[in-house]
C-alpha cells in the first residue's frame, strides 16, 4: 500500500502560507472542497460582527461574548482569537480578530514616530489576547474595565470588521449624541 501525497493546498495551509482565516477545510475525498466566509455570507461578501448585545459580567471581570460574534469568529477567523484593547477616542474597547489586529498593526508603522509613541502606549501596550472558553466567556483586565468604565451590564455593539465593548450606560450616552449628530445627515444611495 503506497501512502498518498497530501494535496499541495493542504500543505500550504499547514505551513500557513495562504490565507487561512479566509478559507474552510471542508472534506477531502479525492477531490479538495473549500468554501470561503464570502460564499457563505451570500452576495459576495464575508460575514461582519453586526448588532448590538447586552450581557452581564460576573465580578471577576469575565463576560460573553455574544454568540452571533463567536460564530463569525469561528467561521471567519481561523484561530477564533480577538485581541481586545482600549479605544482611542472613545470610553470603551475594541475586538479585533487577529486578521484585524495584523491591519492595525500595519498601519502604526507609517504613523508619525510622536503619534506612533503615543498609539502604541494608549492602545497595543494593555491589549489582551483571548480565546473565548468554552461559555464564550473572555476575563477582562482592569485596567480595560477602568478605561471602559465598565459595570455589571456590558454591551456589545457591531462595527463591521471588529466590534466594541461599552458599560451599557455610557453606550447609551453615546448612540443618543451619535443619533443627534446625524439628525439632518442624509444618505445618498
Amino acid at each position: 500500500m503506497r501512502a498518498e501525497t497530501p494535496h499541495p493546498l493542504i500543505i500550504l495551509y499547514l505551513q500557513g502560507l495562504t490565507d487561512v482565516d479566509r478559507w474552510t477545510l471542508l472534506g477531502l475525498s479525492g477531490d479538495l472542497w473549500v468554501t470561503s466566509p464570502a460564499t457563505e455570507a451570500g452576495e459576495g461578501r464575508e460575514r461582519m460582527f453586526q448588532g448590538e448585545f447586552s450581557n452581564n459580567m460576573d465580578d471577576k471581570g469575565r463576560v460573553s461574548i455574544p454568540a452571533s460574534f463567536r460564530d463569525v469568529l469561528n467561521s471567519c477567523h481561523a484561530d477564533g482569537k480577538i485581541i481586545i484593547t482600549r479605544s482611542h477616542n472613545t470610553p470603551c474597547l475594541i475586538a479585533y480578530p487577529t486578521r484585524e489586529w495584523n491591519r492595525l498593526q500595519a498601519a502604526i508603522k507609517d504613523m508619525p514616530a510622536n503619534i506612533k509613541r503615543n498609539f502604541i502606549r494608549a492602545v497595543i501596550t494593555p491589549s489582551q489576547s483571548f480565546s473565548p472558553d468554552k461559555q464564550g466567556r473572555v476575563l477582562l483586565a482592569g485596567v480595560l474595565r477602568e478605561h471602559a468604565a465598565l459595570s455589571r451590564i456590558v454591551h456589545f455593539a457591531g462595527t463591521g470588521e471588529t466590534f466594541e465593548i461599552w458599560d451599557k450606560a455610557s453606550w447609551d450616552k453615546q448612540l443618543e449624541a451619535d443619533l443627534l449628530a446625524l439628525q439632518d445627515f442624509e444618505l445618498d444611495m
